[in-house]
């Protein structure tokens, strides 16, 4: 549940503090306080955008945090926190941090994390109730899903809706292969012609290279013997002024030097080595000379492959290594395109698989929806009669659309439409009066009958709805004062399972309230600031009175009287 909830400089707040409680939570105050700020705040710590005008004029930055006691089974947040990288605790501490210019930081538990996963959070921990959930409340995918939770349909659900997801992922596979057939013979054709090619080169690994070492090698042979022989025949003159005689003299000096000087000993043997190596030279510069052959028809060949490699390059790489690759990626393409008749057939056959599988689950969850709908029907009028509409008939009306590209669930039938949540429309039909036909319910509700509406759903949904915190903005909205007992009734018995945090402009809704909190507005130098407190004892008498519209001994006595009906009516209901 939420434990604490802090906001600062958000939109009219300077600071407010809420430790909430178990059971019914009231916020009241006078139009324009600011109790709907607070449900905001909420909404942003529980992800929705963040808007540089929900800082506080004149502040650098809002900041919301919600504490939350997590429930036993935490199985659910702690598999979000884990893919957050949030070490899970008995607490889970979310805040959001605005700053001026619209950005916003999310921590859980002080780690910062993307705002998604305040959204995922909340999505568990919380379920907010505003004016706006009144027009979700009338959307046919929402009303659906209020059946298959009453039905405790939520597991085959999610299996049909995992069938449904992969028949689409398959579907979209084949409807793509059969597209590309035209494109897929001109390529075969491309993809062929390039293989062949390549193929046919028979290209080496680092043959380019090697070809161009050959071809300078042939191209040069005749000046190259030519330079080899002049060398040698230069290292071994007989002339006086030979490379040979000059090492020769200069061993000579060297030792000499030597001979006087010990610790120069090298240079002598380094003046041997020279005149060794100068005669190996000579030999090997003759043995070159030698093996270099001008061979013109060897030339032309090599020429003709590194012209054929060059224009090859062009197309497909800028190496020989290139070009082979490029020609096996070329060929394992062309191999899965010449498979594409086989991965169509392969992808049928899972098509047609996936559709049976799901006509029968569809189908098992619409028999199972029809059964359970009589029932909802059946709690939904003794909630709305206790809400002062016992006049009023409801039901839940199922159906299918055709769709040619739908699942065939009846072999006599044409295929219907199917999505996550099987091949039922669901859809509220509600009649108020007496002799007034079923109609929808956006069709036939006032605001202070969708209020009531909603919160007979809930209360039915109470014991199979696993969220801990439910809040509700204003849902009395359009309920009449006699009808306000009613409804602080309904909100106390959904306490006695959920926490509730309730805002509330009825006097006898707030009486149920096991924590009462006050929020008011006042004015400072021109600026309004919000505030919330917490009542205690003769302060709700106080406040039960203001909103009866009375502060006199008399209006005292009928908050008291409202205070001690609702707490007997606590009593009774949670020792019951």
């Amino acid at each position: 549940m939420l434990s604490r909830f802090l906001i600062r400089d958000f939109a009219l707040v300077d600071e407010v503090q809420l430790e909430l409680a178990s059971g019914l939570n009231v916020l009241t105050g006078e139009t324009g306080a600011g109790k709907s700020i607070l449900i905001d705040a909420l909404g942003l710590v529980l992800g929705r955008r963040a808007d540089p005008s929900d800082v506080r004029p004149g502040a650098a930055a809002a900041y919301i945090e919600a504490v939350f006691d997590l429930a036993t089974d935490s199985t659910k947040t702690d598999s979000i926190l884990k893919n957050y990288g949030v070490e899970p605790d008995e607490s889970l501490i979310v805040s959001r941090e605005v700053l001026g210019e619209g950005r916003s930081i999310a921590r859980v538990n002080g780690r910062s994390v993307p705002v998604r996963a305040l959204a995922e959070l909340g999505a568990i921990l919380v379920d907010v109730h505003g004016q706006s959930d009144h027009q979700s409340l009338f959307q046919r995918p929402r009303q659906l899903e209020y059946l298959d939770q009453f039905a405790e349909l939520l597991d085959r659900r999610a299996c049909v809706a995992r069938l449904a997801n992969e028949l689409r992922v398959v579907r979209r596979q084949i409807g793509s292969l059969q597209r590309d057939k035209n494109d897929m013979t001109r390529e075969i054709e491309r993809l062929s012609f390039e293989v062949e090619e390549i193929d046919s080169a028979q290209l080496q690994a680092g043959e380019g290279e090697a070809l161009r070492q050959e071809r300078s090698l042939l191209g040069n042979a005749e000046r190259l013997q030519s330079l080899a022989r002049t060398a040698a025949a230069r290292l071994q003159a007989d002339d006086s002024s030979t490379t040979e005689d000059v090492f020769g003299v200069v061993s000579e000096i060297a030792e000499e030097i030597s001979s006087m000087d010990a610790s120069v000993r090298g240079f002598a043997d380094q003046a041997s080595a020279l005149q060794e190596l100068s005669s190996d030279l000579a030999l090997a510069l003759h043995a070159y000379a030698e093996r270099v052959e001008a061979d013109a028809d060897r030339l032309q060949q090599v020429d003709e492959r590194l012209h054929m490699i060059g224009l090859l390059m062009q197309k497909y790489g800028d190496t020989t290594d290139d070009i082979v690759a490029y020609g096996e990626k070329a060929r394992s393409r062309l191999l899965t395109i010449r498979n594409s008749d086989t991965r169509l057939e392969e992808l049928q056959g899972r098509e047609d698989q996936l559709a049976g599988e799901l006509a029968r689950q569809a189908e098992d969850l619409s028999e199972r929806r029809r059964e359970s709908a009589q029932d909802l029907a059946t709690v939904v009028l003794e909630q709305l009669e206790d809400l002062n509409m016992p006049s009023a008939e409801f039901e839940t009306r199922l159906e299918r659309k055709p769709d040619p590209d739908g699942v065939v669930v009846d072999s006599d039938s044409p295929p219907v439409q199917f999505d996550e949540s099987g091949v039922d429309l669901g859809e509220f039909l509600l009649s108020v009066n007496p002799g007034q036909p079923m109609r929808k319910l956006a069709e036939v509700a006032s605001e202070g009958e969708r209020s009531r509406i909603l919160l007979g759903l809930k209360v039915v949904l109470a014991d199979v709805d696993d969220t801990e915190t439910l809040v509700f903005d204003e849902i009395d909205v359009g309920v009449g004062s006699r009808a306000g007992d009613i409804v602080g009734q309904k909100l106390a018995a959904l306490a006695i399972s959920h926490q509730v945090i309730c805002i509330t402009h009825l006097a006898p809704v707030a009486a149920f309230a096991d924590v009462h909190f006050v929020v008011e507005k006042s004015e400072s130098h021109g600026e309004s600031r919000s505030r919330v407190l917490r009542l205690e004892g003769s302060d709700v008498v106080d406040e039960i009175s203001a909103m009866s519209g009375a502060s006199t001994m008399a209006g005292r006595r009928v908050a008291r009287d409202l205070l001690s009906s609702a707490q007997s009516w606590k009593l009774a209901r949670r020792s019951g």
